[in-house]
């Protein structure tokens, strides 16, 4: 065999092997989408649940941060962003009697303590930076709402389609839906109670439903479009409320339901979350502290007009796009097994503590 043909005949073989180098990636990558797929369909249909899909966060400049909620000692948080069940218009009743043919398990009613006193209130501080908090207290926040009809609130909600259970039970179904379009079942008609309150002050309310979470990712940079195009619009708004609601799950399967009685009736507990950057790592946070002392005024005048309404405040390393204005307050009203009548309750009590707050009424 002379030189040329086994030149010929080598450059054939490496031909050869790069092609099915390629085609062997080609079906890996192909497998992989294929699960990813299968899986966000069987977790759709209620066959997986959240734990068995992992958590991919979006990282968008300025804007998103760590999606993930602060943990609750002793508690697993189940509602992440990024993973959204399955939407529907009109979300389940449920029986006062299980059904047999349903897994259960059990619902218990707590009221959520704990933390260091400041004043009248809780608070927990996770953040490690040292802030005096008793002396930021005493410090005003750089919001002065005038209630002369302009626009100073805008409400809006990060996760739009977190919703509650129709009637208070001591039991979950498992495969139970926590989300809903149906916005009269959820943390939007938690939004409406609030602006119902505000306006009867005379304070320009604006209160955007826009659904933020009907994808797997980014709830959070669609909130901050939400923020900025109201913001440019109503550049007389000096205060967003993001309204959630949280999940609190042990490791055992129980789901508490942080609840307390106001004036002989059932409301879901509110915990406030107010953000830190101490050491002004994300660059596009500075003014934090305004913030902090806005929930600090909240948290106080809370627990002056109704004892045991407010859950502990949680100061924590995060921003949640509460560095769009020096009035941003993120609120957590109750869980997914609160009756959609207590977080509405709490949502009018909520309403009349900011009020009070910002007009002394």
């Amino acid at each position: 065999m002379n030189k040329k043909m086994k030149r010929v005949l080598r450059s054939i073989s490496v031909f050869l092997s790069l092609v099915i180098c390629v085609w062997c990636v080609g079906v890996k990558l192909q497998g992989i989408s294929a699960a990813d797929s299968i899986s966000a369909l069987l977790f759709a249909a209620g066959l997986r649940n959240e734990a068995e899909i992992s958590e991919s966060k979006p990282v968008v400049s300025g804007v998103a941060q760590d999606d993930k909620k602060p943990e609750e000692e002793n508690m697993i948080l189940n509602e992440n962003d990024g993973i959204v069940p399955f939407h529907q218009d009109d979300f389940p009743t449920i029986s006062p009697t299980p059904d047999p043919d349903r897994t259960t398990l059990p619902v218990e009613a707590i009221q959520a303590t704990g933390g260091r006193q400041i004043d009248n209130f809780y608070i927990k501080d996770n953040t490690g930076s040292g802030t005096d908090l008793a002396a930021e207290l005493l410090n005003d926040p750089s919001v002065n709402i005038q209630a002369n009809g302009e626009i100073e609130v805008l409400l809006y909600h990060t996760h739009t389609s977190e919703a509650y259970v129709d009637i208070a039970t001591e039991f979950y179904y498992t495969d139970m839906e926590t989300r809903s379009l149906n916005q009269d079942m959820g943390v939007v008609a938690v939004g409406r109670e609030i602006k119902a309150e505000l306006e009867k002050a005379g304070i320009g309310v604006i209160h955007d439903t826009t659904v933020c979470d009907t994808m797997f990712n980014g709830s959070y940079s669609r909130s901050w479009e939400v923020l900025q195009s109201n913001l440019e619009q109503y550049p007389t708004i000096q205060v967003t409320i993001d309204i959630h609601r949280d999940s609190m799950t042990t490791e055992e399967g129980v789901k508490y339901k942080p609840t307390a009685q106001i004036e002989g009736r059932n409301a879901a507990q509110i915990m406030l979350i107010a953000g830190c950057d101490a050491n002004g790592d994300w660059g596009d946070f500075p003014d934090w502290i305004q913030n902090l002392r806005l929930a600090l005024r909240v948290q106080q005048k809370a627990s002056e007009l109704y004892p045991d309404l407010m859950r502990p405040l949680n100061f924590s390393n995060s921003k949640y796009n509460m560095n769009a204005t020096t009035g941003s307050l993120f609120i957590e009203v109750g869980t997914e097994v609160n009756s959609i009548s207590e977080a509405k309750y709490s949502g009018q009590l909520m309403g009349r503590v900011l009020r009070s707050l910002f007009t002394g009424e």
